[in-house]
């Protein structure tokens, strides 16, 4: 009696095989539904093996210009080991006429065979792209329905094959594409600046999944004067040629702003400028030109909703920026509005995608609101990230959402001198050891004294790091190091390891997949701190660098 393959092949005739009609369901599952073509392959061979009573089966996959290779349910026996099907004489047949053909005792059978059954894999075009083999060792062994069987494998093998290609070229495609909208948001989008005592943060969504980039647009630049200019754009419309149309608000913005125009102006003559080429059209803004020396914003809109002023986990209240659309009759700002920001605080500038996904304004602002004093504490760019993401969490996405970010940073008054020098602590090979270092850290970190939101991150910033580091030393010379100081209101955090030289990979804002194995730890980094560096090690290794700056907090 012939084993079923792998006990999934249940039916069986009264000469000990399995009917071939249970077959076509038990592939869809296994064949079809199976992502993995290892696996897939081992239930064709094991399924053929059973279905035909063989004593051996074989499958040959050729790939194009390259010689084939065999894949084989009994690894110890490869009688049939050939360098390629396609020069071998027992397959010609089967090649050629592209059906199943049963060869039985004669020339071209390999010993210790004395009946073979070679069936051609085609793909979607009909080309040969594999041979599937049974063979055993009696003579006229294989009937018309183990022929029946193998045939039917053969032609389930060649459309799973020709899914997994399919897959594969969705896959490079997919990964081109993401590739593509990278580019094209680093194109429109302003880049990284640093800001003197300030921290900023951008994140946007497009309404349209897949869609690289929308209506919604922010730009900043520092001005010669040292101020920062901020404006949040939205047009009306979606997709490229609303990108066209922000692109062109911006520039004009920042040409006006360069040149010196009144902050109270800017809007209007941006209206002429931009509607003088495209008529049709209509945006509303809000833009701020910000002092980081005094704190000082000034805001002008242009029928937008208000900015957020952010002072703590229950402390906001509304800027509104009055003033009319650009496109419209009348447009410009009907006044400038000016806070002087105190330190920690943030202002918070949004499109209107944050508040009416959920079809009530009102409703929407207050819940973006909530969000944003429960992330009072978050850096910047994650804020930023988090608001536009939590205001969109199972509502009706209908329009592009953008939220920029602007927190004063600057030292506190009256900073007290450091009399702590640098801390140090030798890591030890096990990761349990990394809780000590945790404590005597915190403990450094609160005498400075540094701000407890700040203490929390550094200590979680270098518990990563110290896992890094340790995973990765080689423990042949140095080891592992963790190290902090000071610098003016800056706390710094390095950590060494003596292991093989590593690369620092490309971060940005959004956090890494959920399946991925790697990168987290970096990430987390890289969001809970204002920079981080690679340096180099005169004694080789890896050195990471990080810095939160303006964390010394003011005495008591």
């Amino acid at each position: 009696m012939v084993r079923p393959a792998s006990g999934q092949l249940a039916h069986e005739d009264d000469d000990d095989r399995p009917r071939v009609s249970p077959l076509f369901a038990q592939s869809a599952r296994s064949v079809h539904g199976e992502p993995d073509i290892h696996r897939v392959v081992e239930w064709i061979l094991g399924a053929a093996r059973a279905v035909t009573g063989a004593d051996h089966v074989g499958l040959s996959l050729i790939a194009a210009g390259a010689t084939s290779s065999w894949q084989t349910l009994d690894r110890p026996i490869r009688p049939l080991t050939v360098v390629d099907p396609r020069d071998q004489a027992v397959l010609v047949p089967a090649a050629r006429s592209g059906e199943t053909v049963h060869i039985g005792d004669g020339l071209g059978v390999p010993a210790p065979f004395k009946s073979l059954l070679a069936c051609p894999v085609l793909n979607a075009e009909q080309i040969i792209v594999g041979v599937l083999v049974a063979a055993h060792r009696n003579p006229d062994q294989f009937d018309a329905d183990a022929q029946e069987g193998l045939s039917a494998l053969g032609a389930h093998l060649g459309v799973a094959l020709d899914n997994q290609a399919t897959v594969g070229r969705l896959s490079e495609l997919e990964e081109a594409q993401r590739d593509l909208v990278h580019q094209l948001q680093v194109a429109v989008r302003p880049g990284v600046i640093q800001v003197p005592n300030t921290e900023l943060g951008a994140h946007y969504s497009a309404a349209e999944q897949g869609a690289p980039t929308g209506g919604d647009l922010w730009d900043w630049v520092l001005l010669p004067t040292g101020e920062l200019h901020v404006a949040v754009i939205d047009i009306m419309g979606k997709g490229v040629k609303a990108t066209k149309d922000a692109l062109a608000v911006a520039h004009a913005l920042r040409l006006l702003v360069l040149d010196g125009c009144p902050m109270e102006h800017v809007v209007a003559r941006a209206d002429r400028i931009v509607t003088q080429q495209n008529p049709d059209l209509v945006a509303t803004l809000i833009l701020t030109r910000y002092d980081p020396a005094t704190g000082v914003l000034r805001l002008a809109g242009a029928g937008h909703p208000p900015a957020l002023l952010v002072g703590g986990p229950d402390e906001i209240r509304q800027l509104p920026a009055p003033g009319i659309p650009i496109g419209w009759p009348g447009a410009g700002s009907e006044t400038v509005v000016e806070v002087e920001l105190e330190r920690s605080q943030s202002v918070i500038l949004y499109t209107d995608g944050l508040i009416e996904s959920t079809k009530d304004i009102l409703a929407g602002l207050a819940a973006l609101e909530r969000a944003a004093c429960d992330t009072f504490g978050f850096p910047a760019s994650q804020q930023a990230r988090i608001l536009v993401e939590r205001a969109l969490d199972g509502a009706d996405r209908r329009d592009d959402s953008l939220a920029v970010v602007l927190r004063r940073r600057n030292p506190a008054a009256d900073a007290p001198r450091h009399t702590l020098g640098p801390f140090g602590h030798r890591l030890s090979r096990s990761l349990a050891g990394i809780g000590l270092a945790r404590d005597l850290l915190r403990d450094w970190l609160e005498r400075l004294p540094a701000e407890p939101e700040a203490v929390a991150d550094l200590l979680l910033v270098a518990s990563e790091l110290s896992s890094n580091a340790v995973r990765h030393a080689s423990w042949e010379r140095e080891g592992a190091v963790l190290r902090a100081f000071a610098e003016g209101p800056d706390v710094i955090i390095e950590v060494e390891d003596d292991g093989e030289g590593l690369t620092l990979p490309y971060l940005d804002d959004e956090p890494p997949d959920r399946e991925a194995e790697q990168g987290r730890g970096l990430w987390l980094v890289h969001t809970l701190t204002d920079e981080l560096e690679q340096v180099g090690s005169p004694e080789g290794g890896n050195v990471l660098r990080c810095f939160k700056r303006s964390v010394i907090a003011r005495p008591d």
